[in-house]
């Protein structure tokens, strides 16, 4: 392998290739789940990275597409073995779509969103996040999904600050609207203690926070709230992630992510940046009085 990958990309990288290869030798999907003896179904979730693929069976793929160098069989089978590696998130009641996310979060060298309603999931405070998950979910914060939601918040947090304190911490670049700093979720106190955090975070040389002024009238992001992700050396095309109450959604095509990348470079560009973002959070926590 040339560069350590997680087992989000290696997913990725693997079902992309057998896609994109498959198609190139001109075969139909039908034809190769014929020979193979898979049903349909199969190849077509290992080629849209719904399941993984076994590395023997990897290497019996790529026979039939006439892969002929030991290399790089051996680098698809590697891609193989990592990507059947199994992580918390694997075993906990999430969609699909928010599980890829998370995988794809904590192999992401950069995370971007903008956040119209609500402080980013990762930066929330336990009180504020159980504030917050009660009406967003519409169920009692006791409910098992409710709690179910707050602890992966935990460890999506705990992941994401070992690594902002590791030797090659990722870029957080978050756009938070300045209504989200107005508004007192759960409270005088329980928002005070949760702007106080935001401006602790900010300090660290790789988060970057930026306030969407509510004078900036129309912009991209009034389309509402979304994350996207990147990842090092750009060999690895962008994800969006978009999060209803009723459904998620995870976007890896390029001509669609490609928007919400504009999007983004817009309102870190037109919002308040730097020392600019925490006067006005500094000016948001001042105006709560405790």
């Amino acid at each position: 392998m040339t560069e350590p990958v997680g087992p989000a990309i290696a997913r990725l990288r693997l079902h992309t290739y057998l896609r994109e290869r498959r198609e190139a030798q001109g075969h139909t999907a039908s034809a190769v789940a014929r020979k193979m003896r898979w049903s349909q179904s199969k190849l077509n979730r290992i080629e849209n990275g719904v399941v993984t693929i076994q590395p023997i069976e990897v290497k019996a793929l790529l026979e039939f597409y006439d892969v002929q160098d030991p290399a790089e069989v051996e680098r698809l089978m590697d891609l193989s073995e990592i990507s059947r590696e199994r992580r918390w998130w694997r075993e906990e009641k999430l969609s699909q779509e928010f599980k890829d996310f998370v995988a794809f979060e904590s192999e992401a060298s950069g995370l971007y969103g903008y956040f119209a309603l609500f402080i980013p999931g990762l930066l929330q405070t336990p009180e504020y996040a159980k504030a917050l998950s009660s009406p967003v979910i519409k169920e009692a914060v006791a409910d098992s999904t409710g709690m179910n939601l707050t602890e992966v918040r935990r460890k999506r947090q705990e992941t994401l600050f070992d690594r902002l304190d590791s030797s090659r911490p990722p870029a957080l670049n978050m756009a938070v609207d300045e209504a989200v700093l107005l508004r007192p979720v759960g409270g005088t106190e329980v928002m005070a203690a949760q702007l106080d955090h935001l401006l602790a975070v900010s300090k660290r040389p790789t988060v970057h926070l930026t306030v969407v002024p509510l004078d900036l009238g129309a912009h991209g992001g009034l389309g509402g709230t979304f994350e996207l992700l990147e990842f090092a050396g750009r060999q690895d095309d962008d994800v969006v992630f978009i999060e209803t109450p009723a459904d998620d959604f995870l976007l890896t095509d390029k001509t669609k992510t490609e928007t919400f990348r504009k999007i983004m470079d817009d309102l870190l560009s037109s919002g308040l940046s730097g020392k600019h973002a925490t006067d006005e959070i500094g000016r948001a926590r001042r105006r709560l009085k405790v």
